[in-house]
């Protein structure tokens, strides 16, 4: 028996009962199946993490893939400080979250931490709030896997070239 051939058990009426699969292909299946177990579910969302000024916040994607709103999770934690540069639009939700109680100082930790989960219009200003100066969300929020908001599929639209082509294909 070759190391690489896959020989197939037929019961009596010609179908295929049985699988004999060499030793590698076996352990590369028993590896996909604890990837597939750990990851979400389809009725949950798939959690995306952002570490910044050693502080840590989690969220996810939602609304419509191309233009995704972003939420982030009770128990996140903002930076304490924002860069001057902050643009007043994030400087006033933040200040917003923090009179609303959304946003409570962390003493302890010397940070914010988010008493609920807070439903934003983009992943940027999700960053923005979170680490108190400009970050591109789409770039910043990783999944458990290493991908970004972008390497997964958020934020592209399928745009046309001057071919008429969609991202350069028929």
């Amino acid at each position: 028996m070759n190391s690489k051939e896959i020989y197939f058990l037929f019961d009596r009426n010609g179908i295929k009962t049985h699988a004999v699969i060499p030793i590698d292909t076996y352990e590369a299946f028993v590896g996909l199946k604890s990837m597939v177990k750990n990851t979400a579910s389809l009725s949950g969302h798939e959690i995306y993490t952002m570490t910044a000024k050693h502080i840590t916040a989690h969220g996810y994607p939602s609304g419509r893939r191309f233009k995704p709103s972003f939420v982030i999770l009770k128990g996140s934690k903002a930076a304490l400080i924002c860069v001057k540069s902050l643009p007043a639009n994030v400087t006033e939700l933040r200040e917003q979250l923090k009179d609303s109680g959304k946003l409570e100082l962390d003493q302890e930790n010397n940070c914010f931490v988010f008493t609920s989960d807070v439903e934003f219009s983009s992943a940027s200003s999700a960053a923005a709030v979170v680490a108190g100066n400009v970050r591109n969300g789409l770039d910043v929020w990783i999944n458990r896997e290493g991908f970004s908001l972008k390497h997964s599929g958020f934020g592209t639209v399928a745009r046309k070239n001057k071919k008429g082509l969609k991202n350069g294909k028929a």
